[in-house]
């Protein structure tokens, strides 16, 4: 392990922005590996095909929310017990998160392809698009397993502080998926089956790299199938962590469809500025989105500690950070915002709608900066009902702002919602924090006395 960063000794500050730049570098191959694919097909195969991946979007999305929940979860209490210096717990927490995570992929998989075809018509599919759709819904869900292999060692790698092997394995799979993208689409002709068999290949190669990471540079942590036995109070904790964690991802992502609802009712030129509001809003501040998982991180590292102080430290740190790079990248975006938008669209008419959303949520990207920051904060100290209620914030602005102030002024006032739920999540995050209720919340992390920091 020692070729880990461990976060409970160092300058604060140095650590969190060391380990945040991979993790920014693999959102930004993230968001390159989404965006190629729908080139892919928009570009060479028809409207249809990207229609029908379009389609299949919100039922695929729902079980990886599922899964990177319980990741999210589980990379948690790691951090904890590896911060605790707990060497033996931190193993029984991997074989146990291996486990479950074999089983929900067992489970998912087996959902997704008994009742892909009766999702995509609860969501009312059009029969243009449904039977690509169901192909690539098909693929998707034997693919799971793949996907479950990914996040889940990503998770653990990041947990014990390597940030850099996740970030080396989605670059190979990035490039790979663009390669097979072009063989399988463009040479063999297989269209959407092709884009989702190369994102499958993509996503098992890089979970399978992480793997052999794991087995040949921590030897303490190779295991064989018939060793992954399950530990009742990580999966109890796990749970406590993961189920909270997912339910406040599926209330973001039905908060996003409030919105949607309430833009669709403006036709188009609204809804392409919309999206590439949301596009520019993704490339401006996915740094800050990084910077609140390293906080987290290293929060989460130092409680299981029990070094409290540093704690702190670390979080203070990570609020500053933060607020610098949310605040420049806000200024930019105002005075660049025409410029970032031709990246998406020269059309007059949607650039026209698009420029006011743009600077609204840019002026109030260090409101979204310190929120990151919050949330990882309490997740990774365990407080996790807090992160549910600031997401239930976010709902409720969202479900309800539009529609009350597009009737008021418009479309322009679908754009204020997204900001005041940022609000609304700040203020309830920042009173738990200074109520100082999060403390005490690790449950098995081996707490020793606090070092001298």
């Amino acid at each position: 392990m020692k070729k880990q960063q461990d976060m409970t000794t160092g300058i604060p500050w140095k650590l969190i922005l060391l380990f945040a730049v991979p993790l920014f570098i693999g959102n930004v191959f993230q968001m390159l590996y989404n965006m190629v694919d729908t080139i892919v097909v928009g570009q060479f195969v028809g409207i249809k095909a990207l229609a029908a991946v379009g389609a299949s979007g919100p039922g695929y999305s729902l079980i990886i929310v599922g899964i990177n929940g319980f990741c999210s979860g589980a990379s948690v209490i790691i951090a904890q017990i590896y911060g605790s210096g707990d060497r033996e717990m931190v193993r029984k927490a991997y074989l146990t998160t291996c486990r479950v995570l074999l089983n929900i992929g067992v489970v998912f998989t087996a959902v997704g392809l008994l009742l892909c075809g009766s999702l995509l018509k609860i969501l009312g599919t059009p029969e243009d698009v449904f039977s690509g759709a169901h192909t690539y819904l098909l693929i998707m869900s034997a693919g799971i397993l793949a996907t479950c292999l990914y996040n889940g060692m990503a998770s653990f790698l990041r947990s014990v502080g390597n940030s850099l092997i996740p970030l080396i394995a989605l670059v190979a799979a990035s490039l790979l998926n663009i390669v097979l993208d072009l063989i399988l689409v463009l040479a063999a002709g297989m269209g959407v089956a092709g884009v989702a068999l190369a994102t499958v290949i993509s996503q098992l190669v890089s979970g399978l790299y992480c793997l052999y990471y794991i087995n040949t540079r921590m030897p303490e942590f190779r295991f064989g199938l018939f060793e992954l036995k399950v530990q009742p109070e990580v999966v109890r904790e796990m749970e406590r962590v993961a189920l909270p964690a997912t339910f406040s991802s599926v209330v973001v992502t039905v908060s996003t469809m409030f919105i949607q609802a309430a833009v669709n009712k403006y036709g188009s030129v609204v809804v392409g500025a919309y999206t590439v509001g949301n596009k520019v809003e993704n490339i401006c501040f996915c740094l800050a989105f990084a910077i609140g998982m390293a906080t987290g991180i290293f929060c989460g590292q130092n409680i299981g500690a029990g070094k409290r102080e540093r704690t702190i430290r670390g979080f203070k740190a990570g609020i500053v950070i933060a607020l610098v790079y949310s605040s420049v990248m806000g200024v930019l975006a105002i005075l660049f915002t025409p410029q970032l938008i031709r990246i998406f669209t020269s059309d007059p008419a949607v650039h026209e709608v698009a420029v006011p959303l743009v600077r609204i949520t840019s002026a109030f990207g260090p409101v979204l900066g310190v929120v990151f920051i919050l949330q990882h904060f309490l997740r990774n100290v365990s407080d996790v009902r807090p992160t549910v209620v600031m997401s239930f914030a976010e709902i409720l602005s969202r479900g309800i702002l539009p529609f009350v102030l597009s009737a008021w002024i418009g479309y322009f006032g679908i754009w204020w919602a997204t900001p005041i739920g940022w609000m609304l999540s700040l203020l309830i995050g920042l009173i738990r924090y200074c109520s100082g209720k999060w403390e005490g919340k690790v449950k098995l992390a081996a707490v020793q006395k606090p070092a001298a920091e």
